[in-house]
């Protein structure tokens, strides 16, 4: 599939996960901006194990919320393919649910500004996540674990609002709102947010709201392996942490 498409990712102390995000959706990709703000665990080292020229990295100082969305907007103006693509260090994509993802978006009309798609959200560890019915996102009607990750780059664009509550607007208006133009796939990502993100268990408390979503629910669901992103079974550097295991008691 032919398809033009930028990534933005936005890291800190992210070792565990990251490796895995950004190979399962790196064919895909024509670049991948990646902006580290202050990793002091693996991360770095480990992007930097991805021997890919489409990997743009750079390290960045962030001091506040609203420095996190300057980032955002300065990916998005360094942007030039007609979309890109939302990926935290902590979203694994199967290449099955991506596919379907990006064919939804190569066959849309040119009024459609962005789609957003289902999350299952781990819980203990890769193998059980939250029910659809405990997710309190509601995007056009639709109302479970949700996210917008997949948008076109157009004109008067731009991010505003402070972390964790920014907002991607075209001319003042969140494109949220614009129920029109945005459409939903009935796909998902792996989402290990509420799961240890760094190996160096300290680190994580200093990243911004991080400890707050370290819980861990019952009931969940069991996720079959035949389900888990294939990039789990990839041949990984000897420095990027295992996957298949327990990360909290069962």
């Amino acid at each position: 599939m032919s398809f033009s498409l930028t990534v933005h990712t936005i890291i800190k102390n992210e070792d565990r996960w990251v490796w895995y995000a950004l190979k399962s959706v790196i064919d895909v990709a024509q670049k991948i901006l990646i902006y580290d703000t202050g990793s002091t665990d693996k991360t770095v080292d480990i992007i930097k194990s991805i021997d890919s020229p489409k990997i743009i990295f750079e390290s960045h100082s962030v001091a506040s919320r609203h420095d996190l969305v300057k980032l955002r907007q300065h990916q998005l103006d360094q942007t030039t393919t007609p979309w890109f693509m939302l990926l935290d260090g902590d979203e694994i994509w199967p290449q099955a649910n991506l596919v379907k993802l990006l064919a939804a978006a190569s066959t849309a009309s040119p009024e459609t500004l962005a789609f957003f798609t289902r999350t299952r959200n781990c819980v203990g560890d890769i193998y059980h996540y939250l029910p659809e019915s405990k997710g309190k996102y509601q995007i056009k009607g639709i109302t479970g674990h949700l996210n917008i990750r997949l948008i076109r780059k157009v004109p008067n664009l731009k991010i505003t609002g402070q972390y964790p509550l920014e907002a991607y607007t075209l001319n003042g208006q969140s494109l949220q709102s614009i129920e029109d133009r945005i459409k939903f796939v009935d796909t998902w990502y792996l989402h290990t947010t509420h799961l240890p993100r760094s190996t160096q268990t300290s680190v994580d408390a200093t990243v911004i709201d991080r400890l707050k979503k370290r819980k861990f629910w019952r009931p969940s669901l069991k996720m079959p392996k035949s389900e888990l992103p294939e990039v789990f079974w990839q041949l990984r550097p000897s420095l990027v942490p295992p996957p298949i295991k327990s990360l909290w008691p069962f």
